[in-house]
Formats: structure tokens, sequence, C-alpha cells
């Protein structure tokens, strides 16, 4: 069976790709057919599965996974990812053929248009072309009359959806409001879909042209801008793609050296700390892996330019990349078929900014510290489920091997207090297969119930590596973490809180905190049931623990307090270290109860409940900077406060 196939592309990738995978999420929902998303690309990585999908989708991977190919259920759809060097136009044409999907949207890069459109195992309907208007109408107008000339449908489309919109369509989701209606109405027509109707097949549909080229206010998911004028824009982006893997090395790379710059000049010996990097020093790194990046992607970095948007106070995690370029049109796809003036060399010019965040999962809304159980401290999440931090760090090296063998690990189940343990025991009263309160180890944050169950025997075969045991023979799916401290310990309590570089005589700290700041915040910490290693990660970038430090808006002391929130919690004196330290523990403990998030904890913090309250969200650049220093303090030090600091495109 052949798939009803929408191929699309669009000068620009990300917004392009969004459209198309909004298209596919609104064919599903109109029709529940098993709806594929393809995206090909130059190093395209395989989307993880998500927890929740349709039983089509499911269905659609399972089918996949048969015939040899390692798709992931998203929400409406299932998506698969092809390299752009490895025969994608075969390999998508095959997969058409014998995936199993119904409906299909491939996504391609532009030199990939023309093979697509002539391949018979796709069997394309129509098009989708996202371009920019007016610069590139010329450009569509063109593509839509060899559209035409094949018998295509094609729609056309200059606006793409919000970045919130995007991250929605492509995790399956229907993105809402005008995106949802907009792909709602392009997929009908490329598809020939009504209420009452299911897709078509080629020859069994009329066409769906566009009256108007220059409305550019429907928009949307294209297959393939035609090879004659791919010259320029295949060029503008390949100048693109350099910018931007040249702004994402630079971020990873802040994001990877922040600890290092929180490093004592001086050894607890007196002798000089050979891990510390200078601000000169983690600056020039990431410059440096900047111009690598660009250099392997074919730029001379004399056409690059680097600079750091946020350099002034605190140490920056934001990037932007400049690169300029000229580009040979005869040297590209479809050069040949240019005209004689633009047989030149084509002036190109592109940006991108980049930076280290907090990963969207962690705002989570969950408990930060568990409570109820066996259990008492913090708590990491995945797929929505809490566990030990340190289970959650083998399963995620165990869920990255499952994924090279073409499995997607999810937790369906993680710590239960002795409340829900009770609730699911009297929903079903049988000790054979669901503890009494108070004796299953899930109240103890170690046990994972996992799928899919096709994953099981892979399990069964690989999680002894990772520290996992299979706890009972009848379960197939319940794992338990054997190598750090015992289940319901006090060992295990503190293990969120155990650092790397620690001293002796004050565990849970890390090296860079001073000597005479480490008792009270363990003090504290121990008394508003807070983790130490976030205390310290805190007043590292509020203030580098200087006692003295006030700032320009009137925050004082080590702490950084404002007056008014230091009468609130009874703090006389905010330049008192250890009294500021106290009220410091006190106020986290209190947001930490409120939001139930690091994260939004800290963001409540800097720039206040209300802000914080009114969005469930982390409000303003700079808020969302302090935030993402904090957690990379932390987690550099060994504090697994959440995941790891995301590095991701801003512009």
């Amino acid at each position: 069976m052949t798939a009803a196939t929408i191929l699309a592309t669009g000068s620009g990738r990300r917004g392009s790709l969004a459209l198309a995978a909004a298209v596919a999420v609104e064919a599903a929902a109109a029709t529940g057919a098993r709806t594929l998303l393809v995206e090909v690309a130059e190093g395209s990585r395989r989307r993880g599965a998500t927890l929740l999908s349709t039983p089509a989708a499911r269905e659609l991977e399972d089918s996949l996974r048969i015939a040899g190919w390692s798709g992931s259920a998203r929400g409406h759809l299932c998506h698969l990812a092809l390299g752009a060097d490895d025969e994608p136009i075969e390999t998508l044409g095959a997969t058409m053929v014998e995936g199993g999907a119904e409906v299909a949207v491939a996504h391609l890069p532009a030199a990939l248009w023309v093979p697509a459109l002539d391949s018979d195992e796709i069997g394309a309907l129509g098009g989708l072309i996202v371009v920019e208007l007016p610069r590139e109408r010329s450009l569509a107008a063109l593509a839509v009359d060899q559209l035409r000339a094949r018998g295509l449908g094609v729609k056309v489309a200059s606006a793409t959806p919000s970045p919130f919109a995007a991250r929605r369509a492509l995790a399956g989701a229907r993105p809402g409001g005008r995106p949802s209606s907009v792909a709602k109405r392009i997929a009908a027509a490329l598809l020939g879909i009504g209420p009452d109707r299911g897709p078509e097949r080629p020859g069994e549909r009329g066409q769906a042209l566009p009256a108007l080229l220059g409305a550019g206010t429907i928009l949307i998911m294209v297959a393939l801008l035609l090879a004659a004028i791919g010259g320029a824009v295949t060029g503008k982006g390949r100048v693109q793609r350099a910018a931007d893997l040249a702004a994402l090395s630079a971020a990873r790379s802040m994001r990877d050296d922040m600890p290092r710059l929180a490093e004592p000049r001086t050894l607890p010996d007196g002798t000089l700390n050979p891990r510390r990097l200078s601000r000169v020093a983690y600056l020039s790194r990431a410059q440096v892996a900047a111009t690598d990046a660009a250099r392997r992607n074919g730029v001379d970095p004399a056409r690059l330019r680097i600079d750091f948007p946020d350099s002034s106070g605190q140490p920056p995690l934001r990037v932007r990349a400049r690169v300029s370029a000229e580009i040979e049109p005869e040297g590209l796809p479809g050069g040949e078929r240019l005209d004689a003036a633009g047989s030149q060399p084509i002036e190109v010019a592109a940006s991108a900014v980049a930076e280290a965040a907090p990963p969207a999962a962690s705002w989570s809304g969950m408990p930060g510290v568990a409570s109820g159980g066996g259990y008492s401290g913090p708590l990491v999440y995945r797929n929505g489920e809490g566990m030990r931090p340190d289970v959650a760090a083998a399963y995620d090296r165990m869920a990255e091997a499952a994924g090279r063998a073409g499995h997607s690990l999810v937790v369906n189940s993680g710590f239960r207090s002795d409340a829900e343990q009770a609730e699911l025991f009297a929903r079903h009263p049988d000790p054979h297969w669901v503890a009494p309160p108070g004796h299953s180890l899930h109240r103890c944050a170690t046990e994972l119930d996992l799928g899919p169950a096709s994953a099981y025997g892979w399990l069964a075969a690989n999680a002894r590596r990772f520290g996992f045991v299979r706890r009972y023979s009848w379960e197939a799916w319940h794992f338990g973490f054997d190598r750090g401290p015992p289940p319901c310990s006090g060992a295990g309590n503190a293990v969120g809180t155990a650092l790397s570089g620690a001293r002796e005589g004050a565990p849970g700290l890390p090296s860079f905190v001073p000597a005479r700041f480490r008792d009270p915040i363990i003090r504290s910490a121990a008394r508003w049931n807070v983790s130490p290693g976030l205390l310290a990660a805190q007043l590292m970038a509020e203030s580098g623990f200087n006692p003295q430090a006030v700032s320009p808006a009137g925050a004082q002391g080590i702490a950084q307090f404002m007056p008014g929130t230091a009468a609130g919690y009874g703090l006389r004196n905010p330049l008192d270290p250890v009294a500021a330290i106290d009220a410091q523990a006190q106020l986290m403990s209190d947001l930490l109860r409120r939001f139930h998030s690091v994260p939004l904890a800290l963001a409540a913090y800097n720039a206040g409940s209300g802000a914080v309250g009114a969005c469930s969200c982390i409000p303003y650049a700079e808020t969302r900077a302090y935030v993402a220093r904090i957690l990379a303090l932390a987690n550099g030090a060994g504090v697994l406060l959440s995941p790891p600091l995301e590095v991701r495109l801003v512009s």
C-alpha cells in the first residue's frame, strides 16, 4: 500500500518543518489514519516517543519496526528521521510502500524535490511550499507552474507557527488556534478530505491549486523547492546552517564550561586550581568551538563574527554568530538553469543566536522533593514520573542505548507515595501484582515500570549493564535500581545533595563554597528541607558569596534580598550572611512548596512570585538566564536538580 503523500519544504527549514508537522497532525486528527511525518535532513536524528500517543500512531510505530525502520509514536502521528546522504528518495519510496502508513507528510531539502516528485513509489499528491514574500514570489510562481504541469496540488505559505505551536505540532499535538485551523484547511485541500471523507489515493481526487499566489496568509507544508530555484535558496540555507551550528557549538561550550568558572582560584593546599577557567578563557573556548564548527561547514573563519549579547554582569550563556559568504550559483543544485544575470557570485549573510537554558520538561509543576513515602529527597522526572536523581541518570544512559537499538523507552510509573499506593491497591487488591501500602519499593523512588512491551526483551538482556534489575519474574516491566544506596535509606535521601568536590566535614557542598559559609548553608538547608547544593549555587550566582554586595536595584547582601522581602522574612540586616542564608533557605522552601518546580522557584526568587504565578513560566529573558546559570552551576557540581540545560537556537 502506498500512503497518500504530501511533500513539503521551505527556505526556512525550522518553520516549514513545523508547518508540515501541523498539517500531519490535523490530517491524523481529521481522519484517524495512520499518519507518518518523515523528516529528511542532513544529520537528522530520531525524536523520542511521547508518553501519550494514539493507537494509530503506536500501530504505525510497530509496523515500521517490523519493516526495519525506527519510528517514534508522538501524539497523533509517527515520526521517522532519514539522513539526506543515505539514498533518501529510495528509502522514502520504500517506506511509503512497506511502512504501513495511510497518510504521510515528507519534509525534504530543496535539492531532493524533483527526485521525490519523479518517484513512482512515493506517489506524491502535492506539495506545500513555505516562502518569504515578496522576495521569493517569482520562485514560488515557478514552483506552482511545475506542480501544475505534473497534475499535482500545491499550497503556498508565507508564515509559520509560533515557537510554542511548533513544539506542540512536532510533539504530535494539535497546535491550537490559527495554526490548527490553517493546517486543517491545507490538509483537507491537498489530501481531498472533508467531514465525511477519508484520504484518497492519487488519481481519485481533484487538484487544489491556489487562486492567488500573493495571498501568503494561508501557509504551510511543503515538500520541496524546485532544483531550478534551489540555487539561491540552498546557498542561503547552507550559510544559515553554518551560522546555526557555530552558535550552537559555542553555547554548548559555555554550558559545559560554566561549572569551571565557579571553581576556587586555589586548592586547599594553596596551589593554583588547574580546573578553574577565567572569564576570558571561558569566552575564548566558546569562540574556538564556534570557529571550528564554521570551518567544518565550509566557512572561512574570517567571515565569522561571534559576540555574547549578555556578556556583562554574570557569566553569559547566550551567543550570536554572524556569517557572510559568497555562493557560486553553478555549484548549487539547479545552478545550471539560472540565467546569465544570476551567474555571478551570490552574496548571502546569516545570523543565529543560541543559548543554554532550562529544559521545558523541567518546568513540570510536579513536587521537587518527595514526601509521603519511604524517600524524602529530591525528585527528578522522566515522562512525568519522579525518581531518585541517581536513578534518573542511570535511566538516561539506558534509554540512550535502547534508542540506538531501535527502542524508545517510556517510564510508565516511578515514585509513589503511600497514599497513592493505597489507592492503587484498593483498585487491585492482589498482593501478587500490587504491593500493599508501606511495602512497595516504588515508595523509595528506585523502581521504574517501563515500556513499551516491544522493549521487554531488550531490557531483560541489557538492563543489568546500567544498574537495573528485574524485580519479579512475572512483571517484565518492573525494574529496580540496585547500584546506589539501598532503597528507602538515609544515604538514598542524600543522593541529590551529595556533590562532587565536597570537602570533609561539610558534606553535600561543592568546593566553590567558601569555608566560613559551609556550616551555615548545611544548617539552614536541613532546617528548611532544601538542597544545600541548590542554596550554594544560588548564592554563587546572586553575589559570588559577597556579604556586602548591593545591586543597582537595591538588593542587598549575600542572598540579595530586597528590603520588603527581607522584612517579610524577619531579616533585620540583609548584610548579616548567616541570617541572610537562613532567610534564603526559608524563602526557597516556601517557593518550592508553591510552585513544585526548582526552575520556577528560582524564577520566583528573582522575578517575584506574582510574575511567575501569572503564567506558570519563567517570564523574562534576564530571569531565564538567572535560572540557567544556577542550574548549570548545580548540575556541574553534581547536584541533579533537573535535566541538563538544553542548548537551543533562539533566533
